[in-house]
């Protein structure tokens, strides 16, 4: 009985125009609810760069790029002309769209990068507690650090090498821009509500009086 791959696709013989060590991708199967079967992709530089396992529904599309040790898994995505090379580790529904760059040791977890943004060195853009919040980087912004959270890097802002920024409330968006670093509240927090009364509550404030 033979047996049935378990790849999702196919690198063809299209070479890519200005670096033809790349090749475009093909589906060989339907991946999640944006990619049919006999589908194009973006270009990779080998089976490295791209799960191959039908299950995981990270893809590269239009003319994007994943090339040197760079991989894109757990059904994280390139779009456009969005580049993943080097070492650079794309995960967790990460997205990048635009001309976004993820280069050398970036690592990037439920991240989504547009425009000309650019992770680099050891950058990590890591999704916090809220996944529906996660980190954005956008414009021009280059970041080199660590940025956690709900945290967006706009413009022509910047995260230095050794520098993190975290955040991981939901209420409040830490904004960082060409002109300096902001912190966004959300209205919600202006309205004041009555204390909810519940045992797990009592109990806790009746532990630390304890352990005072």
């Amino acid at each position: 009985m033979m047996k049935t791959s378990n790849k999702k696709y196919e690198i063809t013989d299209i070479a890519h125009e200005t670096y033809p060590f790349l090749h475009r991708i093909r589906a060989l199967r339907d991946i999640g609810e944006n990619v049919k079967a006999g589908d194009l992709g973006g270009f990779v530089e080998g089976e490295h760069n791209l799960e191959t396992e039908l299950s995981d529904s990270a893809w590269i599309f239009d003319d994007a790029i994943a090339c040197g040790s760079a991989y894109v898994n757990q059904d994280s995505s390139l779009h456009n002309t969005a580049i993943a090379c080097d070492h650079a580790y794309v995960s967790c529904g990460s997205a990048l769209y635009g001309q976004a760059r993820a280069e050398d040791d970036a690592y990037l977890r439920g991240a989504v990068m547009c425009g000309n943004a650019y992770a680099s060195g050891f950058a990590q853009i890591i999704c916090g507690p809220d996944k529906f919040k996660p980190p954005i980087l956008s414009g021009h912004c280059k970041v080199c650090g660590s940025v956690r959270g709900n945290v967006k890097v706009c413009g022509a802002g910047a995260v230095l090498p050794g520098e993190e920024i975290l955040n991981d409330l939901k209420d409040i968006t830490v904004l960082i821009s060409d002109s300096g670093r902001r912190i966004l509240r959300g209205t919600v927090k202006d309205t004041l509500r009555p204390r909810k009364e519940h045992a797990p509550q009592k109990e806790k404030s009746k532990k630390r009086g304890m352990e005072r």
